[in-house]
Order: structure tokens, then sequence, then C-alpha cells
């Protein structure tokens, strides 16, 4: 036990002793090694603050590379919404010519269609007049008993056939 009380026991001689080796030990310590650790330190501050600095160049390069891409996507979609809108004008524009188009061939078809009707009932009024001539000659030919010449007949058939109209 005694061994074990003499290494808890305070000894004042080699308590000085070991603060004096502290000391001498602190004292060679800066002179032969203070200056390079220093050194050393600030080697590492600098290339800390390098790769700080440069850290903040690339962030500030990014945000730059990230404001021309906004700025590129931006000025794209202008561009796709003009070519849109423009399609939409050039639709509606030839829409509108093709619709014009349709109702100007409409137009034309009823006019050509309006003529023939009319031709055609001109037609059939002239072959109803040559009948009804035919016929009231053949009557006015056994009723009076004679022929009957050109503008008499003429005379006769516009007079029938007005009458007829008005009766119609």
């Amino acid at each position: 036990m005694e061994l074990y009380q003499s290494l808890v026991a305070v000894n004042p001689v080699t308590l000085i002793a070991a603060i004096a080796n502290l000391f001498i030990q602190l004292v060679i310590f800066r002179y032969l090694f203070w200056n390079k650790i220093l050194n050393i330190l600030d080697q590492r501050r600098q290339a800390a603050d390098q790769e700080i600095s440069q850290a903040k160049a690339a962030h500030e390069e990014a945000a730059a590379i990230k404001a021309t891409y906004e700025q590129n996507m931006k000025e794209a979609k202008a561009r796709a919404e003009g070519i849109l809108l423009n399609a939409q004008k050039t639709a509606t524009a030839r829409s509108e010519e093709i619709i014009g188009q349709a109702q100007a061939a409409a137009a034309q078809i009823k006019v050509k269609a309006s003529s023939d009707i009319e031709l055609e009932k001109k037609k059939a009024i002239n072959d109803a007049k040559d009948e009804i001539s035919g016929l009231a000659m053949a009557i006015a030919g056994k009723v009076v008993g004679r022929e009957l010449n050109s503008a008499d007949q003429t005379e006769m058939i516009d007079r029938f056939i007005q009458e007829l109209g008005d009766g119609v």
C-alpha cells in the first residue's frame, strides 16, 4: 500500500520540478516550433479563404447563369406565345376566307338556280302557250267555222292566257 500511497502523495520538490520542466518545454517549443505552427495555420487560413472566395465566385456565376437561363426561358415562352397567336390569326383569316368563298359559291349557285328556274318557267309558259294556242285554234275553228289569220290568233291566245292567269 505504501507503493500506491507514494504515487498519490504530493511531494513539493517533485511538483516544482514538474512545473519547471513544463515551462522549459514551453520555451523550447516556442523558439523551435511556434513560427512553423503559425505559418501552417496562416497557410490553412489562406487556403480556406481562397476556397470560400472560389465558392462565392462559383455561386455568383451560377446565379448569373440561372438569370440568363430564366431570361432565355421567358423569351422562348414569349416567342412561342407569339407563334401561337400568329397561327390562330392565320387560321381565323383562312377560315373566314373559306367561309366567304363558300358563301360566294352558294350565292352564285342560288343565282344560277334562280335563272334556271326562271328559264324553265318561261319555257313551260311558252310550251303551254303553244299547246293552248293549238287547242284555241281548234276550238275557234270549230266555233267560228273559219280559219284565223296569225294576228287574230296571237290576240286571241294572249287574251285567253290573260283570262286564265287572272283566274288562277
